[in-house]
This record gives C-alpha cells, structure tokens and sequence, in this order.
C-alpha cells in the first residue's frame, strides 16, 4: 500500500517500492538494455574511429608515438591540441579516467558550449533514442516480451509523438540554459551579490546556492518531461501538448512522491559515478592494460544505461501504481509490420498480395 505525505501523493507502490520495480523490470528486459547499448555504440564508433586515424597521422612511426603509447606525451599532446581541428578538439587531457565525468558535470553546471562534432553526435542520439523511447517505455509498462515486431511497433507508433514533446523539451531546457542560467550567473544575481565581496568563501557559497536553485528548477522540468513521455506512451496519448500538461499534473498531485523516486534515481546515478571515479583508470600502456581499460570504460557506459533504464522503468511502475493497475496500458500490442487483418480493422485496405510469376 502507498501512503499519503504532506505535499498529498498517495500511489500503491511507495517511491522506495517503486524504484525496486523498475530495477526489476530493466533486469527483466535484458535486451533492451543491451540493444540501447549496441545503438550508442554504433552511433560513436565513426566518432572514434575518425578521431583514432588523425591521432594515427600526427603521430606516424616515431618515437614520440612509442612514448606516447606507454603513458603520456604532454608535449605531443600541446602541439597535437594546437593544430587539431572538429573532432580533434576533443582530445583533451580531462578525457583521461574519472576527470571524464567531472568535466561532463562542471560543462553542464557552467553552460559550456559544446563542439560543433559533439552538439551534432549528441542531437543524432537524442532523435535515436527519441525513436527507442516508444519501445522502451510500452515494454516496461507491459512488463512482459514484446517480440521484435511489438517493440519496433511501439517505437514507430509513439516516434512522432515523443519527437513532438522532444521539440518542447528542448525548448523549455534552452530557456532555462540560455536565460535563466545567465540571470542568475552570468549578468544577474552571482555578479551583482559578489561585485563587492572579499572572501573567497562567501562568493563560493553563493555560487553553490544558487547552483542549487538552477538544478532544483532543472528538475522540475525533468520530471515534468519525464511523467509527460510516460503519459504519453502508457495513455496512448497523441497531443505532446497535452501529455505535457498531464505530467503536470502528475507532478503536482503527486509532488513528494515523483521528488523521491528521482532522488533514489538521482543516488544511483551517484553511486555508478563514484564507482567510476574509483575504479578508471589513467593513461596506460599497450597490450593487456589498454583493454582493461576500454572494458572498464564501457561498464560504465552500460552502467549509466541502465540507470537511465531505471529512471524510465521507475517512472512507469510509480504511475501505474498510483492508477492502481500494476500492468494498464491504453494501447493494444501495436505490430510492425501491420498485418492486412490489422490493416482492414483499422479501416485501411490491405496491401495487395504480391502477384507470382
């Protein structure tokens, strides 16, 4: 039974409940997991490859090029970074380890702008995972094997909808990036509350606060986001518009509830990061110890899949859970392709049999 907080949400499965779901539902579902894996890396494998081949003829056979493989040639490196151009760029020393992850975090923190070869690679595995989406999300919810054909069903039914609320999205985090995040750092509060400050100390509180105040708007538009995608697949709705206003509603109606369950997606995101950071390794040298360390980067990779996953999966169950139906999905098993019997009980004509020769 669920229970009934301050801010009023009430739901079958508590938060804690809720997200021991959807880590059983991802669990469950180990296909979708490593077919989201398998799409990201053949999405940046070109990337990598293009990047291993200007790297490759900087280098050429030199002896530079045998001292940089046994750790790191920083001088190489400078002159590398200094001619390097598009994708070369990237190639910077906060790649090395868990440096990784903190760059990632401060960037976002910042507002740093991203390479034009980033911005693209990460807009082309936003409108691929917009595509898996519909899949992804009608599976958990059914909580049972959809088959190939029911889940590239679901994703080519609900692909258009869920580009539709994307375009929202994504306008909603441009204003929050592009205004809010400059008022309040940039040309606003940060730079007039410390114009005339001494200590150091006082000025990186304020910073922090209102780091907190920015993230803590961020995540309202997250969850709004998120309980809007989920409506929207497990209601079969078809106005993004719409779904958006009932994730809404969602959130407020359930404010305390949808703040945890994000919170203990949010801690296990935490947790994968810090075991990253413990674990990554730095520069290290040819042979065995290159692919441990390609190993250990793509464990991470397919570890903060699966917390994504679970923020997907959690988000489902808790919704479900407050409908009180644990499996209610308002579409039926959608087919790709469609049968001509689905086809002519849809009102469309069947394809013609093909004629033979």
């Amino acid at each position: 039974p669920g229970t009934r907080g301050v801010l009023g949400w009430s739901a079958r499965l508590s938060p804690t409940d809720a997200y021991r779901e959807g880590l059983r539902r991802v669990l469950a579902a180990p296909w979708v997991w490593a077919g989201a894996w398998l799409a990201l890396l053949l999405l940046t494998l070109p990337a990598a490859l293009v990047l291993r081949d200007m790297l490759a003829s900087h280098l050429g056979a030199s002896l530079v090029a045998e001292q940089a493989a046994a750790g790191v040639h920083w001088e190489w490196w400078q002159e590398f970074r200094a001619q390097a151009s598009g994708l070369g760029t990237t190639f910077v020393p906060a790649i090395l380890g868990g440096a990784a992850v903190a760059k990632n975090l401060s960037d976002l923190a910042d507002n740093a702008p991203l390479e034009t070869v980033v911005a693209g690679l990460v807009g082309a595995w936003l409108l691929a995972w917009s595509f898996l989406a519909g899949g992804i999300l009608d599976r958990y919810a059914r909580r049972r094997p959809l088959g190939a054909a029911g889940f590239f069903g679901a994703c080519g039914t609900y692909a258009g909808r869920l580009l539709r609320l994307g375009a929202l999205a994504l306008a909603a985090y441009y204003v929050m990036f592009a205004h809010v995040h400059r008022w309040l750092f940039d040309e606003g509060l940060y730079a007039a509350w410390t114009r005339d400050l001494t200590v150091e100390r006082q000025a990186f509180a304020l910073r922090a606060l209102l780091y907190a105040v920015f993230f803590a708007l961020v995540t309202l538009v997250n969850l709004v986001v998120d309980y809007a995608r989920v409506r929207l697949v497990v209601e079969d709705r078809r106005s993004a518009v719409f779904a958006l206003a009932a994730g809404a509603r969602f959130v407020r109606r359930h404010a305390a509830g949808a703040l945890a369950l994000y919170g203990w997606n949010t801690l296990g995101f935490l947790l994968v990061v810090a075991a990253y950071v413990a674990v990554a390794p730095g520069a290290g040298a040819t042979g065995w110890t290159l692919w441990i360390t390609v190993l250990v980067g793509q464990a991470y990779v397919l570890l903060r899949l699966g917390v994504k996953l679970g923020f997907y999966a959690s988000q489902v169950a808790y919704f479900q859970g407050a409908l009180a139906h644990a499996d209610y999905v308002a579409a039926p098993l959608p087919e790709w392709p469609e049968s001509p019997a689905v086809a002519a009980v849809r009102g469309r004509p069947p394809p013609a049999p093909a004629r033979t020769p």
